[in-house]
């Protein structure tokens, strides 16, 4: 009884520290631990505000559809190089770790927007050490990312030895270098197979040519579409990413998705198959040649040919303002290895009127760690008894589930 009064006291000190928390929440371009949006609003949110109220004024007339906020967007509407105020350039050449053959550039011949769209141009032309120039630009150091729905609209480069991209890497490798710390592939393309498309996680477990993903040859095999052509036609490439799962879209259809879901015999830290609850920032870039792209070699006939991007966009769910409910416990605990003080615990997931944010977890009283997902590596228990674990669900507007109280035994 003792223990389960010092629960519930510590249950309702934690709903008293994360409400103040979330009434007083400063909105950056990072996703903060109380709130599910990105965005360069720079304001005071709190359980009044309604995301709605926060859209960039660039990005005002996007469309809200199925609660779809636009919290961030290049619309491409203005002439010149991209709005340094949103992208960067990566310039340089060395092959990128994939043989590439490109110098990337931040002139105007490689990277144009002409208040339309932002096309990248890659040329054949002798610059610095290599033959071929190209743009990549990413939101590295202005904007970074942590879930949401994150697209954009494009016509994809011809030619043999084409390899252009969107995708997502890591702010910060908290869980080591690449693959590690992880990558989002929302769109790949190799111009030697003109109309297929990949998208792709890239995790210490799974990457390379091992990596999960989708591609859009399931939209033909299952007749949502008899052709695609991605060379003369714009098309919406995108994901919806959420704490415990990544689906890739092609003008609105599923092509896939891939979730965390630990293995029999667990005894890895979750990172090793999920690393996707830290923030990332997007890129886009045309590369050419390269292990995959120039597989097949390079068609010199094809140059210049272009990327060319009509807009991309980031959209969040409101999951503070509306919230009623709270989260239910979370049950059916099981540990799927028990080694030495480290055990993997995994339970079946709350439910949320809105979105589970956060379980956290507490270790014979205190306080562990937090995870996203239904599953943890707990390290250094006490050894030779009973080890006391409870697991609470918290929602983004703060709300708590009561404690699934489970008990893990360690060998002496």
């Amino acid at each position: 009884m003792l223990r389960k009064l010092l629960l519930i006291s510590l249950s309702l000190l934690t709903t008293i520290t994360i409400i103040a928390c979330d009434n007083n929440t400063t909105l950056t371009t990072e996703t903060t631990e109380s709130t599910s949006t990105t965005t360069t609003v720079t304001t005071k949110l709190t359980t009044t505000t309604k995301l709605i109220d926060l859209i960039p004024s660039d990005c005002s007339s996007i469309e809200i559809v199925d609660g779809w906020v636009p919290t961030w967007c290049d619309e491409f509407q203005y002439e010149g190089g991209v709005d340094t105020t949103k992208w960067n350039h990566q310039t340089g050449g060395g092959g990128f770790g994939n043989n590439e053959l490109q110098y990337y550039t931040s002139r105007p011949e490689n990277a144009y927007v002409d208040g339309e769209y932002l096309t990248i141009t890659a040329l054949k032309e002798n610059y610095s050490t290599n033959e071929y120039t190209s743009s990549k630009i990413w939101t590295q150091g202005i904007a970074n990312f942590k879930y949401g729905k994150i697209e954009m609209r494009a016509k994809l480069p011809s030619g043999r030895g084409t390899w252009p991209a969107f995708w997502m890497m890591p702010t910060l490798s908290r869980y080591g270098g690449w693959p590690k710390s992880g990558e989002i592939d929302i769109m790949e393309h190799v111009g030697y197979d003109p109309n297929v498309v990949l998208g792709t996680l890239h995790t210490e477990r799974f990457y390379g040519t091992n990596g999960r993903g989708v591609s859009t040859d399931s939209l033909l095999t299952n007749g949502t579409l008899s052709s695609i052509d991605v060379l003369n036609e714009f098309h919406t490439y995108g994901i919806i990413w959420t704490e415990t799962s990544i689906e890739w879209f092609f003008d609105g259809h599923s092509l896939g998705s891939v979730g965390f879901s630990p293995t029999k015999y667990q005894t890895d830290p979750s990172s090793v198959d999920w690393p996707f609850d830290q923030n990332f920032y997007i890129i886009l870039n045309l590369a050419i040649g390269g292990n995959w792209g120039g597989a097949q070699g390079v068609d010199n006939t094809i140059f210049p040919t272009r990327f060319v991007i009509d807009y991309v966009r980031v959209y969040q769910q409101d999951y503070i303002s509306d919230d009623v409910e709270n989260p239910t416990s979370p049950t059916m605990p099981q540990v799927l290895s028990n080694i030495d003080r480290n055990a993997y615990l995994t339970w079946k997931a709350s439910t949320d009127d809105n979105a589970i944010k956060r379980y956290l977890i507490y270790v014979n009283g205190n306080y562990k760690t937090s995870t996203s997902v239904n599953g943890i590596l707990l390290t250094g228990l006490l050894p030779g008894t009973d080890n006391f674990v409870d697991i609470i669900a918290e929602d983004y507007s703060g709300k708590l589930s009561n404690p699934l109280e489970t008990v893990i035994t360690t060998a002496p």
